[in-house]
């Protein structure tokens, strides 16, 4: 062990035997000697650092020791040399420590084995940002601020009373994301503000900025079905994340009921909100920054619905059923069986007055029950199931040929967001859906086909972000292909299904024929959009479109039947798939084409897809009819009967 200074000469004195001039001198030079090994010891530690900065600034420390030393760098005040106010270990050389948030006189000291070695006096001073901001701005806008500052580590620009302390929950921005420019939500109350620049906790720039009132003004129907879709038009801030919704009378938007919408999704100044099926009296409310700012009553009346359908029919037939009255979409029919259970459903169509059910196999007593979305029964009839006289024969359609013309488009929607990338079987969710999606643009769909591919959630992380990948064009195999291979899902992506469904209304604007849409996801959406309304935007544009969902590994049965229902708006079918195969079928499913069966009246008795299971039909002569083409078809009972179209 090395010693040095005083204890280095205390061992030297112990001498024993001074008695000779000789001893005397050797011990005199092992003295000297020690304290210049002492005074070399002390060269091996250094600090170099700069003797001012500016308070939070990180700082690059230099530090020298012996070879293989490390310690702490801490920065503690030149009057109270105890307390440390910030410190950093010596892992790097320079080392980064971030200076003190008080200025004042300070030194920066190095410790090694809890010794200090070395220290250097350093001042720190406050400094100042510069803001620029307009003067006034409305309630809840968004407005533009241009800054100049140290952009320390989580720096950030936020709201202020004039003159006075930050505001506590108002918006904020940290200048690190940004490049010299921002905008910052305002606040919700008219007043005298300040856009403040905050290092730590201390304030180094402020900006006056004095916030006015905004309204908003509203319309709408002044009574409404339960259930139904009102639509609201409005003119109000515009304001990011302003959204009308549905409040009862008076009351607060934290009371909502029914569905919302954001304005930035509106079409021009309106939007169509689905209401509360419970009779009563509402307000739409106009919501910006959760505060309303305008209102418009709307009275609910509790809709009215009944049906018309056979008293018997024969055990797996197809059978018609029409309904009249106030339906809304996600209303169903379900053949309903003694014990509760429903062997036969389906969702209605808000625009067409008559669905088609299949009968169940086993002959007896059932009824059917129309029921709302929100499970209100609002008619039921007495159904029986009997055995037919004559055993009835099957039908199977085939497509034999390209039944979409140059004139049609299929448009997919892929859903790419973080939950594709679990696993089924050990290949990812997204890796199954391209595969699938390469057959489906290399196989199935005719070239020369109108094709356009839209994504989302393979862009931004935590984004409601739609891309259209593949514009609308005559599909050219190659170039989709290649398009589908460069597709990878993100993690943390959201799920814009609605918005998605939205931007078709601009994707197809230009087919001439037909257009078939399909979405293909494995959640629910998340961005706050309505599916259902998008859906049902498209139809009211008088196209001649279908709207298919498939959903992959969809284990939620009340999703699964959400699906259904927009499917069914869409004049479209839900299609499941649990894994890679069953993905294929359902997208072969998806594009493939609708038919209906006309018996020798003219009478539309049965409907399909082709290559769907075979139909039940009685014996008898048929016309199986599908995108202008016809092909005949005999029914012979016990027997299968195959057409191709």
């Amino acid at each position: 062990m090395r010693l040095c200074g005083f204890a280095a000469i205390q061992r030297s004195l112990k001498l024993e035997g001074l008695d000779t001039w000789e001893i005397i001198m050797r011990k005199l030079l092992s003295i000297a000697a020690a304290l210049l090994s002492c005074t070399a010891l002390a060269q091996d530690y250094a600090i170099e650092a700069p003797v001012q900065a500016a308070i939070r600034q990180s700082l690059n420390i230099g530090w020298t020791a012996p070879p293989g030393e490390t310690g702490v760098l801490e920065i503690r005040p030149a009057t109270n040399g105890s307390r440390r106010v910030t410190y950093a270990y010596t892992r790097d050389n320079p080392q980064v420590i971030e200076a003190p948030e008080a200025p004042g006189s300070y030194v920066v000291v190095l410790f090694t084995d809890d010794q200090e070695r070395a220290r250097s006096a350093i001042d720190i001073v406050t400094v100042e940002a510069a803001l620029s901001a307009p003067d006034n701005a409305g309630a809840g806008a968004d407005v533009e601020i241009s800054w100049q500052g140290p952009a320390n580590r989580q720096d950030n620009l936020t709201w202020a009373i004039r003159d006075g302390e930050m505001i506590r929950g108002a918006a904020y921005v940290y200048v690190d994301t940004t490049a010299g420019t921002t905008s910052l939500r305002a606040p919700n109350e008219a007043g005298d503000y300040d856009i403040i620049y905050r290092t730590g906790s201390t304030i180094i720039g402020r900006a006056p900025v004095r916030i006015g009132a905004v309204t908003a003004n509203l319309s709408a129907p002044a009574t409404a079905t339960g259930g139904s879709f009102v639509t609201v038009t409005f003119t109000g801030p515009g304001n990011s994340g302003d959204y009308i919704a549905f409040a009862p009378r008076g009351g607060e938007g934290s009371n909502a009921v029914g569905g919302y919408e954001y304005v930035g999704n509106a079409r021009g100044n309106e939007v169509s909100l689905r209401i509360t099926e419970t009779p009563g009296d509402y307000d739409a409310i106009y919501v910006t920054g959760g505060t309303i700012i305008g209102r418009a009553p709307v009275s609910v009346i509790e809709a009215n619905v009944t049906i018309e359908g056979p008293a018997q029919v024969a055990a797996g037939m197809e059978f018609g059923v029409q309904w009249s009255g106030n339906g809304n979409q996600g209303d169903v029919i379900r053949v309903v069986a003694g014990d509760g259970t429903y062997p036969a459903y389906t969702y209605i169509d808000p625009n067409s007055p008559a669905v088609r059910l299949g009968a169940p196999t086993t002959a007896g007593d059932y009824e059917l029950v129309y029921m709302t979305r929100a499970g209100r029964v609002m008619d039921r009839h007495p159904l029986a199931i009997v055995q037919p006289p004559t055993p009835p024969g099957t039908l199977q359609v085939t497509q034999s040929g390209a039944l979409l013309t140059d004139d049609d488009a299929v448009e997919i929607i892929l859903d790419a967001s973080g939950s594709m990338l679990q696993r089924i079987g050990g290949e990812r969710r997204i890796e199954i859906a391209k595969s699938t999606l390469h057959h489906l643009v290399s196989d199935i769909i005719p070239a020369g086909t109108g094709f356009a591919l839209r994504v989302f959630g393979h862009r931004e992380a935590d984004s409601c972000r739609t891309d259209l990948e593949v514009p609308l064009a005559p599909l050219d195999r190659a170039a989709a292909t290649s398009a589908i291979a460069n597709i990878n899902a993100m993690n943390l992506a959201r799920t814009p299904i609605a918005d998605s469904i939205r931007q078709v209304q601009t994707d197809l604007a230009n087919v001439r024929g037909q257009r078939m849409l399909v979405v293909l996801t494995d959640g629910e959406e998340t961005c706050e959009g309505d599916p259902a309304a998008a859906i049902q935007a498209l139809r009211e544009l008088g196209w001649d479109v279908r709207v298919n969902i498939v959903g992959l590994a969809i284990e939620d049965a009340t999703l699964a039947a959400t699906f259904e229902s927009w499917a069914a708006i869409g004049q479209g079918k839900y299609f499941a798939a649990a894994d890679a195969a069953g993905l294929g079928k359902a997208f072969s499913r998806a594009v493939a084409m609708r038919f209906e069966v006309l018996d020798a009246t003219g009478t539309v008795v049965a409907t399909g897809l082709t290559g769907d299971e075979p139909l039940t039909l009685p014996p008898g002569n048929y016309r199986v009819v599908a995108n202008g083409k016809v092909a005949t078809a005999t029914i012979v009972s016990d027997e299968l009967s195959t057409v191709g179209l």
